[in-house]
């Protein structure tokens, strides 16, 4: 009974001490977005492809009102290449964060029709992200492809972990 009675007394005391009930208290998790891309992409869309041996570098991402603008340099010897349907509108693939891992979820659909873009190596280029209004803990991938080699590769251009992001 003196055991039960000072887990009680311990209870109590640590209720008083956080002042705020269970249900009051947020857990933000910290995603990691470092986590490569889901490997379903290659299996369902880049089949028989080879991995990127240069990768595009990301420069810097600022938050712009309802989306991200996210700058990528081609720090490599080849040209790289990105669908879109403007230079600034990259072809999106967006990945959940479910049950510990980035997950593939969507492919963006391009209504406008899809326009091959170029990066020469050494050039920079400034791609928008838009995130789901219907998701929390989402990230935004864009395809790259070594110009005129079977190589591609996703690349992560941005993260929304919560809706205060």
């Amino acid at each position: 009974m003196k055991s039960s009675a000072w887990l009680l007394i311990l209870m109590f005391t640590f209720w008083f001490v956080t002042g705020v009930t269970a249900e009051d208290k947020r857990v933000r998790l910290t995603l990691p977005p470092e986590q490569i891309p889901d490997p379903a992409w290659r299996r369902e869309y880049f089949e028989g492809t080879l991995p990127l041996k240069n990768r595009p570098q990301i420069i810097s991402r600022k938050k712009v009102q309802d989306e991200v603008h996210v700058v990528v340099k081609n720090t490599g010897q080849t040209s790289l290449e990105y669908e879109g349907t403007f230079s600034d509108g990259i072809r999106l693939y967006q990945e959940i964060f479910r049950r510990g891992l980035w997950r593939k979820s969507q492919r963006g659909w391009m209504c406008l029709g899809v326009e091959k873009y170029t990066i020469l190596p050494g050039q920079s280029v400034q791609l928008r992200v838009l995130f789901s209004d219907e998701e929390r803990g989402e990230r935004m991938l864009g395809k790259f492809t070594e110009a005129g080699t079977n190589r591609c590769g996703l690349i992560v251009l941005a993260t929304e972990t919560s809706a205060d992001d």
